[in-house]
């Protein structure tokens, strides 16, 4: 007689607080909560929005929806979860370079303000998603680009303020600068007229902070891009003005430019000495069209090269 012995092993006890106590198939609705841990073994942080039929919840990572324990109502839930899935993608990128700046700042807790912001986002998007795992695809569609919307707009007004402050400083820094190499002699050095030089580069450079503070408003800035690339693009419109506008300094005491603008000297004089005031115009002028000294050296570079054509 053969007596077989079946030994049963315990049942696991599985833990919240253990996140490889589940596996996938183990893992059902009612074993996600805040404090524990998800399938994937991320920390739950919070359960932003709990029905019978899903939840969505907060980990490091971002928000993500745990389905229906039922394979078929899962499986059209996953199927509406994909269609919002480059909308959430955008939305995760923008919502990373909103709070980068705080993170790359310090590690100190987030201001109650800003943390309250982040709260209002988050819950917002979890309500998306809850809106299309409960059918209303359309509706969560067109929720997700009103909340992106005004994300997008919310840091391209930071951009803006960015730019703006940024030109503020730039044009005090380049005050600055110009009065002390004015004081070192650089410019003397040359025989250049250190005042004319000087009242080029800080109307050239007022011309651009003018420029900004007009179109401010109505500018076009890209929300996606990092917030250091802000300042990037300030300094360089700052930059473009005081140097376009001591080229056109240089072009006017050349004689290269004479008669281009008004005023440009008295005739008859064989060195061009400009007013005070109407080179502070035309710099300022230079420093508020981006492509004023653009195209007049473009001009000026396509007449060189027709000249030499025909004499060839």
């Amino acid at each position: 007689m053969i007596i077989w012995v079946e030994i049963m092993e315990p049942a696991p006890q599985y833990t919240l607080n253990d996140p490889n106590s589940f596996t996938e198939m183990e893992f059902k609705l009612k074993d996600l909560k805040a404090g524990g841990f998800d399938p994937r073994g991320r920390e739950v942080l919070d359960i932003l929005w709990a029905v019978n039929e899903f939840k969505i919840y907060k980990t490091r990572s971002g928000i993500s929806p745990f389905f229906c324990d039922d394979p078929e109502q899962a499986r059209h839930q996953k199927m509406a979860y994909l269609k919002l899935g480059s909308g959430i993608a955008e939305f995760n990128h923008l919502i990373q370079i909103l709070t980068r700046f705080r993170a790359w700042r310090s590690e100190r807790p987030m201001p109650a303000r800003k943390a309250e912001n982040l709260v209002f986002y988050e819950r917002e998007l979890a309500r998306c998603i809850a809106q299309a795992l409960l059918g209303q695809e359309e509706t969560a569609k067109t929720s997700l680009d009103g909340l992106r919307d005004r994300l997008a707009s919310r840091l391209s007004n930071r951009g803006r303020v960015i730019h703006l402050f940024v030109n503020i400083v730039m044009v005090v820094l380049i005050i600055f600068g110009s009065f002390l190499l004015a004081c070192l002699g650089a410019f003397s050095a040359f025989e250049f007229d250190s005042e004319e030089i000087r009242l080029a580069l800080v109307m050239g450079s007022i011309g651009a902070l003018f420029s900004t503070t007009v179109r401010l408003q109505s500018m076009k800035v890209d929300p996606g891009v990092v917030w250091y690339m802000h300042l990037v693009y300030a300094f360089q419109r700052v930059a473009v003005g005081a140097l376009g506008a001591l080229i056109l300094y240089f072009g006017i005491k050349a004689g290269i430019l004479q008669g281009l603008f008004s005023g440009s000297g008295a005739s008859g004089q064989t060195e061009i000495i400009p007013a005070p005031y109407w080179l502070s115009f035309v710099c300022i002028l230079a420093g508020f069209s981006e492509r004023l000294v653009p195209n007049l050296l473009e001009a000026k570079s396509n007449e060189a090269i027709s000249s030499q054509d025909e004499t060839k």
